[in-house]
């Protein structure tokens, strides 16, 4: 009997090493560190695993127009704890203090100084001002925190800048489209503080809108800046993460593998009703695949790990799995929650959700880690 449970006790520990050597699988290829994850990786010994998340305030819930949204396109927080939002459809910055009392909204709808017409994004420059990405007037409108105008720097030399992000020199990475032969292009690329550009990501072929049925996933691509200003990158058809150094030199490749989630007719019709009426039919255009793409988005927090939000749904309403990354890009932990992360901010989790009336608004949360 002890000669059955020695052998029984050597097949398990036997299985238990093959198990954790299959946890990821690492190779380099032309100097490349691609590190490859099972569906269910195990995470290293002694890391924190275990994140909780306490609810401290939402921001957008009154029935006061000027602490409501009519449309959240972005938001920032800086060292304060003071949360500025971008309202796409007032086209004007709500300012609210790090309690989550609204303070001031500044900016409004036109062309002038100080005026912005699709404030898509909204970033804190290294020279502690705010920088607005007026879309429809083809600039960006820099404003003091406190919400007096600056200046304008106009972006009509290009056909289309978007999504910007800056490092902590000063460098920015964003999204361009190009005008090719018969074919337009999205390209990431990198400029320095002056918009010059340093070099580029990716150029991925862009599907002409006006021209028969898209994918509206095939648009989606994600990258931030994370740990030393390395730059992470991906398109979310594959559950592929490429690392480059602030060079632009590709270094690592995260992969994980997963199991796709099904597009359901439920899904379609939500996601066509969060689309805006722009007067060119966009929703007849639009044509939905089977799968959703690997992943919703990528986060980092100030200590480098990185959240990945999945389409993979948790037993709660409105839950999705989060995988979690060390800054090393070790998987530590996956867990269920209603958060999309947005931003981390001294041991703080911003998020966009929707509240029970259907509203999008922005929650805080304290951020607490166990092993």
């Amino acid at each position: 009997m002890k000669k059955l449970f020695y052998v029984v006790l050597c097949l398990f520990l036997a299985f238990s090493i093959i198990n954790q050597a299959e946890a990821q699988k690492v190779k380099t290829v032309n100097g490349i560190q691609i590190v490859t994850y099972p569906k269910k990786p195990n995470p290293p010994k002694g890391v924190p695993t275990k994140l909780r998340l306490e609810e401290d305030f939402t921001i957008g819930e009154s029935e006061n127009p000027d602490e409501s949204f009519s449309e959240i396109s972005i938001f920032v927080v800086d060292d304060k704890g003071n949360i500025y939002v971008s309202d796409l459809k007032e086209c004007n910055v709500k300012v609210f203090d790090n309690s989550g009392k609204f303070k001031q909204a500044f900016a409004k709808k036109g062309q002038g100084p100080g005026e912005l017409n699709m404030p898509t994004g909204i970033l804190i420059t290294t020279d502690n001002e705010l920088m607005v990405e007026d879309v429809m007037n083809r600039r960006l409108a820099f404003f003091t925190m406190d919400g007096q105008f600056i200046k304008n720097v106009s972006v009509a030399d290009k056909t289309s800048l978007s999504s910007l992000i800056m490092d902590s020199q000063g460098n920015l990475l964003g999204r361009e489209l190009i005008l090719g032969e018969n074919q337009l292009f999205w390209e990431t690329k990198k400029y320095d503080k002056d918009l010059k550009p340093l070099f580029s990501i990716d150029k991925v072929k862009f599907p002409n809108p006006l021209e028969g049925k898209m994918n509206p996933f095939e648009l989606m691509s994600y990258y931030q800046f994370g740990k030393d200003d390395n730059i992470f990158y991906g398109q979310p058809e594959k559950y592929e993460i490429k690392v480059f150094n602030p060079d632009g030199k590709h270094v690592k490749t995260i992969i994980k593998k997963y199991d796709p989630v099904k597009i359901t007719e439920k899904d379609i019709e939500e996601a066509l009703e969060e689309i805006p009426d722009m007067g060119f039919n966009l929703k007849d255009r639009l044509k939905f695949p089977k799968y959703f793409p690997a992943y919703q988005n990528f986060s980092f927090d100030e200590q480098g790990r990185m959240f990945v939000r999945a389409y993979e749904k948790g037993k709660g309403e409105d839950e999705y799995f989060l995988d979690i990354f060390d800054a090393e890009g070790r998987y530590i932990a996956k867990i269920p929650h209603k958060a999309d992360p947005r931003v981390w901010k001294n041991n703080k989790l911003y998020s966009i959700e929707e509240s029970e009336e259907g509203y999008r608004v922005i929650k805080r949360y304290s951020v607490y880690w166990d092993k």
